[in-house]
Parts: structure tokens; sequence; C-alpha cells
């Protein structure tokens, strides 16, 4: 039988020595039927010499998308999305690695299911500079299997760079431009939202990067920016889906319980009282008796 095509999408920006590492994961795969997507947002750092000799090393391996200038993270994202053609799509950080077998893995589960439309696995997350592993993805992020319902509710358990994704139930604008950051829970989110469902594998199969340039490291700059996106993606969920009313507001509670450090805590109550607004949350109510002891955390 032969191997349906799986595209490996990376999407990278100035990460040439973690990229030699991410592609040399993916090419010892083996699992033989792939191509190798590299989106590029204008890197400065020699990525795109490299990449190029790749290309010339593994003809007909890579399809490349280099951008002439920087436009962020999401328009280049769509640029990986919309160049892949395989039957599925298996997402990278420029910046982590697969291990053995987990290509094979994800593909043998949903080629046996036709209606897994996302399978995801656990993650060894490790600090760059050390090599020491942190922990485990999905000791910090439970994992969970279901519908569209299970990712509004509990926002991305799923490892971005663990996660494969059955092409043709992806949205067809792929992922919403009106997000610039964190627009990839919209993208699982409208995945599923054909009836599909999410799959855990229990097994480790990548390594996800720790360093000082990834985007969720800053306090102040990304990764409020990342909330806000995750805000205005339940805006749209709410005005594309409805029915899963109450969901979003569990969600929307869960993410303004997480802005409450956010200046050093000066809205810490304001974000809790608001979480409450949208549901009961013992977590808020919590942090607010606590803040009025003089702590906060």
């Amino acid at each position: 039988m032969t191997e349906p095509l799986v595209s490996v999408a990376i999407v990278t920006f100035n990460q040439k020595n973690y990229l030699r590492e991410c592609i040399e994961s993916i090419l010892s795969q083996d699992y033989n039927n792939t191509e190798i997507v590299v989106a590029d947002d204008c890197s400065t750092d020699g990525t795109t010499q490299m990449l190029h000799e790749y290309d010339a090393k593994y003809p007909g391996k890579f399809v490349l998308r280099l951008a002439a200038q920087n436009k962020g993270v999401t328009i280049n994202s769509n640029e990986a999305h919309f160049a892949c053609s395989g039957k599925y799509i298996a997402w990278m950080g420029g910046d982590d690695l697969m291990l053995p077998g987990k290509i094979a893995a994800q593909v043998t589960l949903m080629e046996n299911d036709c209606n897994i439309v996302i399978s995801y696995h656990d993650l060894n997350v490790f600090d760059s500079e050390s090599n020491c592993t942190l922990y485990r993805f999905n000791e910090r992020n439970k994992p969970k299997n279901g519908g569209s319902k299970v990712l509004i509710k509990y926002g991305s358990f799923n490892g971005a760079c663990s996660t494969m994704v059955r092409r043709s139930a992806t949205p067809t604008c792929g992922f919403d431009e009106r997000l610039p950051i964190a627009s990839d829970w919209l993208y699982w989110v409208q995945t599923t939202y054909g009836g599909g469902k999410i799959s855990y594998i229990n097994h480790i199969y990548g390594k996800y990067r720790r360093h000082e340039g990834n985007v969720t490291n800053s306090k102040h700059g990304p990764r409020l920016q990342n909330m806000q996106d995750h805000l205005l993606s339940c805006s749209i969920i709410l005005s594309e889906m409805p029915e899963f009313y109450n969901e979003v507001r569990c969600r929307m509670a869960e993410l303004l319980i997480g802005m409450r450090l956010y200046r050093c805590g000066e809205k810490y109550n304001k974000y809790l009282v608001a979480a409450s607004a949208f549901s009961f949350k013992p977590k808020a109510i919590a942090g607010i008796f606590l803040s009025v002891l003089g702590y906060k955390r």
C-alpha cells in the first residue's frame, strides 16, 4: 500500500542554527513519503542560503516559501499552509525537533480512523542552552480527546509541534490573519468543526525547545499579544459557532485569570472580577480573597 504524502510544514524566522537540527530530525524519520515545506519570514541570519543548499542536495524534497519582507507569524504560517499538498500536514517550529517514529505513528492512527482530523503527542520540553529536560508538555497540559467543544473549553492543550492535521478538514482561509501571533488555536477549532475529532498519542515523539527567542517568552510584549489573540479568537468562535456559547465563556474566564499579573498585577482584581462574570471560577474567587490579604500569585 502506498504511504500517503505528509507535508511537514516548518514556520521559521532567524533560526538558522536551530533550523538545521529541525530539518535533520525530519530527514531521519522512518517514513519516506514526505515533502518539507519551509516558510521563512525574511530571515537575516543566512537561513535562505542554507535552505537553498538543502534544496539542491535533496531535489524535489523541499518546497520553499522565502518572504521578501517580514510579515509576521500568522501570514508566514499561511505561506506554509497553502504550499502543502500532502494528505496530512505535520506542523513544526524551526527550533523544534522530531523524534524517531513520529510521522509513522500519527499517519497510522489517522489512516485507521477517518474521523480523526488532528492527532498530537507528548513532547520533551528542554532548555536549549543546557539541553536538559525541563518537563513533559502534557505534565502541565492534561491531554484530551474530543471535538470542537473540548478544544474551545480547554484551549491549546496540544503542543503545536506535536500536531498533525488532515489537510482536507482545515479551514479554507487557513490561519485567520486578524490574529497576528496566536492563530493556531482557532485553526485547530475550525479544523474539528466539521465533526472531526482530536486524538492523543501517549508517547514522546518530539522536543520543544525553550530559549530566549521563544515568542511566548516576553511577559509584556508577545505574551500579551498571545492572550489578546485568544480573546479575539473567542469572539470569532462565538460569532461562527454560537452553539458553543458556554464553552467560550469558560475559555474567556480562564484567559482573564491568566492575565491577572500583567503589568505587575496593577489590575489584578479587575481581571479576576471580569473572569467571574463570564464563568464561576473558584480560582478567581480565591485570587480575589488572597489579594485582599496582600497575596498575589
